[in-house]
């Protein structure tokens, strides 16, 4: 069905929580936003691991909260243990869930059109099709993640991935504001496995992986002696795209790969990105202003942090299980958990990391690892 000759300002293809929060933001501005989700509920299905940085809440105020999270085991091969934290909140678990329609709320609020249960099939210049209808908008954002139909009607090649997969499972959990990661290439090959408790009695345990991640992670839950509830897998981007715009589309969140290699996390990267694609957009459609600023934007904003996270995935998808067993236990002492305790900032690791390097200019010989083959 066509949809006559309506324009609509801005279409966004994905009601995740970046497409939610810029069709919100540019909604606020007077524009006409029309939002496609492919999934007949918002939140659902649900990848994430559901810990997010403090950053976050501060750029959407508080939203789906479970409880907080103040303290880190970092679990080595060899079982060494190093624990971080004190009475500072890091991070909160998130009811993701209840974060993705909270989010979807304040956009309806502020005037978007969400459109659930209608997956766009195909787009050409400004033109949308939906399994539902025919539309047309002077800029579509692409929130569609990483196998994303705006970045490839754009020609751009898609950001290197890994696979990643979670369970929730059964556990009484000794201390809730506790997370618990384990490292080393017998665990999770090119990346690391955790624990996260959502509640007294549950909890997510998944990992990535550059190859079999399902089948370390049944390792991992023999180990543990957990049955899993619910599974969900999916990919975590670990390089960033070459171009994130056009004349008239840009390309937001999983689907431009602003994703922390380290880590995982998309969320608040992908919101101060989309916070220069509110920006970018809202100059486009009143002055006529190029798009491209919306990539000189993000690129300042964060993705210089981007480039350092994917520099670390780089060190640590290179080292053995005896590298992990070393580094642990020489990262295990008072002075350099001090300074993670004081400095650690899960949105910007590299803050930490220059600090512990010129506190213990010794731990500078892991950075000849780069040096070293990739094992994928």
């Amino acid at each position: 069905m066509s949809h006559g000759d309506t324009v609509h300002d801005i279409a966004v293809i994905g009601a995740g929580p970046i497409g939610l929060f810029a069709a919100g933001e540019l909604a606020k501005r007077g524009y006409d936003v029309i939002v496609f989700e492919e999934h007949p509920d918002i939140g659902n299905p649900s990848h994430c691991s559901g810990l997010f940085s403090t950053h976050i809440f501060e750029i959407v105020g508080n939203k789906g909260i479970a409880h907080p999270v103040k303290r880190a085991d970092i679990i080595a091969p060899s079982g060494e243990k190093l624990s971080i934290g004190d009475s500072t909140v890091r991070g909160y678990v998130v009811d993701r869930v209840e974060f993705d329609r909270a989010m979807a709320r304040t956009a309806v609020r502020e005037g978007a059109e969400i459109h659930v249960k209608e997956r766009t099939r195909k787009i050409h210049k400004n033109e949308i099709t939906t399994t539902l209808g025919e539309y047309r908008a002077r800029v579509i954002i692409g929130a569609d993640g990483v196998n994303s139909l705006v970045r490839k009607s754009m020609g751009i090649p898609g950001p290197k991935l890994m696979g990643a997969v979670q369970v929730i499972a059964e556990y009484e959990s000794e201390e809730i504001e506790r997370v618990k990661i384990w490292v080393g290439d017998s665990i999770a090959p090119g990346f690391f496995a955790w624990l996260i408790p959502i509640s007294d009695t549950l909890v997510k345990v998944g990992l990535g992986a550059r190859t079999r991640a399902w089948e370390h992670l049944t390792n991992l839950l023999k180990r543990l002696n957990l049955q899993p509830l619910s599974i969900h897998g999916g990919a975590i981007p670990i390089t960033q795209v070459e171009r994130t715009w056009d004349s008239s589309r840009i390309i937001v969140g999983d689907a431009a790969g602003q994703v922390k290699a380290t880590s995982g996390g998309g969320v608040y990267p992908g919101l101060r990105s989309a916070e220069c694609a509110v920006q970018s957009v809202h100059r486009f459609l009143s002055e006529g202003a190029s798009l491209r600023a919306y990539e000189q934007c993000w690129r300042k904003s964060v993705g210089k942090e981007l480039k350092i996270a994917t520099y670390l995935h780089g060190l640590y998808t290179r080292m053995t299980d005896a590298d992990f067993n070393a580094l642990i236990h020489d990262l295990n002492n008072d002075d350099v958990i001090r300074i993670i305790n004081k400095f650690g900032d899960i949105d910007y690791p590299s803050r930490v990391a220059w600090r512990i390097f010129r506190r213990k200019p010794g731990l500078l010989k892991y950075t000849h690892i780069a040096a070293r083959q990739k094992k994928f």
